[in-house]
């Protein structure tokens, strides 16, 4: 069987850029200002979403400042709900895998999983590594602390110098690149609300390249993976997101609501609502197909609350609940990845290996 390596952000798993040489998608002539959608997305969304996760990564790591201080249950408590905070608000953000978080890798280096619990463990043995380079990619980020603080014994092995050293070099390299896309995005904000056209270098094709990319990972690696579809009905678990926590089934559903919240244009903070993907859809007289986007997106976030345990227990001992979710999200992939950005002028310019 072939090895299928998750990885979140560089899209080793789902999406490649492809080099082929469609012709772009003819430009909608229809009087609708797109820079409403830029504009209330970089001011109320992108921007105040990249900085709240820059202080939920802050508060983390004091959190494991206090932890390596004073160390306890108690303590590693506290680091286990600060990380789970952070990592909510990483799901609300990672869509945006384009501009100042692709210049960092941001989404690759904070959320490629499964974890290499192998390779965290030989750099956690040899003190010696460079968690910069590609080939920890999978031994960094979320998915890492989820097995450093959640794995059993854990309150016990985190007190061990080089286990410590190593949570708090992880920990710094997030604060480093999450704090470079707050500061990067102070900059690009101009260009990314003024680039509104259709070309595939565009930043708003780059952005509907990445709100497809990312709706189709949570497809593909939160459900597809771990259920089986990429290795003939057999389950594989150990590709689950967030397995040591048991935390899968609320980051899919945080991530899912953030890609809905973006498509309606409501500001980040649920204050009020603005310009997005459906108001220009509604422009373009795809009235039906902006209702039928928003009324998956409502199912595929409602859903989950019916569900009694994790995401592991629900596949394994739910089977037909959770394929039946994952039909229905897949079936919904046409919908926003086919129709919708036909109806915008864009280009899908990313391939993926599971087919639509």
């Amino acid at each position: 069987m072939r090895n299928i390596k998750t990885i979140i952000g560089l899209g080793l798993a789902l999406s490649l850029f492809s080099t082929s040489c469609k012709e772009k998608e003819p430009e909608p002539e229809v009087p609708f200002e797109k820079k409403d959608i830029t504009a209330n997305l970089a001011d109320n969304w992108i921007i105040p979403g990249y900085q709240l996760l820059d202080s939920k990564i802050a508060a983390m790591k004091s959190k494991w400042e206090a932890f390596e201080a004073t160390p306890g249950t108690a303590a590693l408590t506290e680091v286990q709900e600060a990380w789970k905070s952070a990592y909510l608000v990483f799901q609300e953000v990672k869509m945006f895998d384009f501009g100042p978080a692709m210049n960092v890798g941001l989404a690759g280096a904070l959320g490629s999983f499964p974890s290499d619990t192998a390779a965290i463990e030989n750099n956690v043995s040899s003190g010696s590594y460079d968690l910069a380079t590609a080939a920890n990619i999978t031994a960094i980020g979320f998915p890492a602390l989820d097995y450093l603080f959640f794995s059993e014994g854990a309150v016990n092995d985190l007190q061990a110098a080089n286990r410590k050293a190593y949570v708090t070099d992880i920990i710094a390299k997030m604060k480093s690149e999450s704090a470079s896309v707050v500061s990067g995005w102070a900059t690009y904000r101009a260009a990314f609300v003024d680039g509104t056209g259709t070309s595939s270098t565009s930043p708003f094709s780059l952005m509907i390249n990445a709100y497809c990319r990312d709706f189709e990972l949570a497809k593909h690696t939160k459900v597809g993976i771990p259920l089986g579809k990429q290795s003939l009905g057999i389950q594989r678990l150990e590709f689950l997101e967030a397995r040591y926590s048991k935390f899968g089934k609320e980051l899919l559903v945080r991530n899912l609501r953030a890609l809905r919240e973006v498509f309606l244009g409501n500001k980040y903070d649920a204050s009020a609502t603005g310009t997005g993907f459906d108001d220009y859809l509604i422009a373009l007289e795809k009235q039906e197909l902006a209702q039928t986007i928003e009324t998956r997106f409502n199912h595929l976030v409602s859903e989950p609350a019916n569900w009694n345990t994790d995401m592991q227990n629900m596949i394994v001992n739910q089977t037909s609940t959770i394929d039946n979710y994952y039909t229905y999200i897949h079936g919904t992939v046409v919908y926003i990845k086919t129709d919708m950005t036909s109806a915008f002028g864009i280009l899908i310019t990313y391939q993926d290996n599971d087919g639509d």
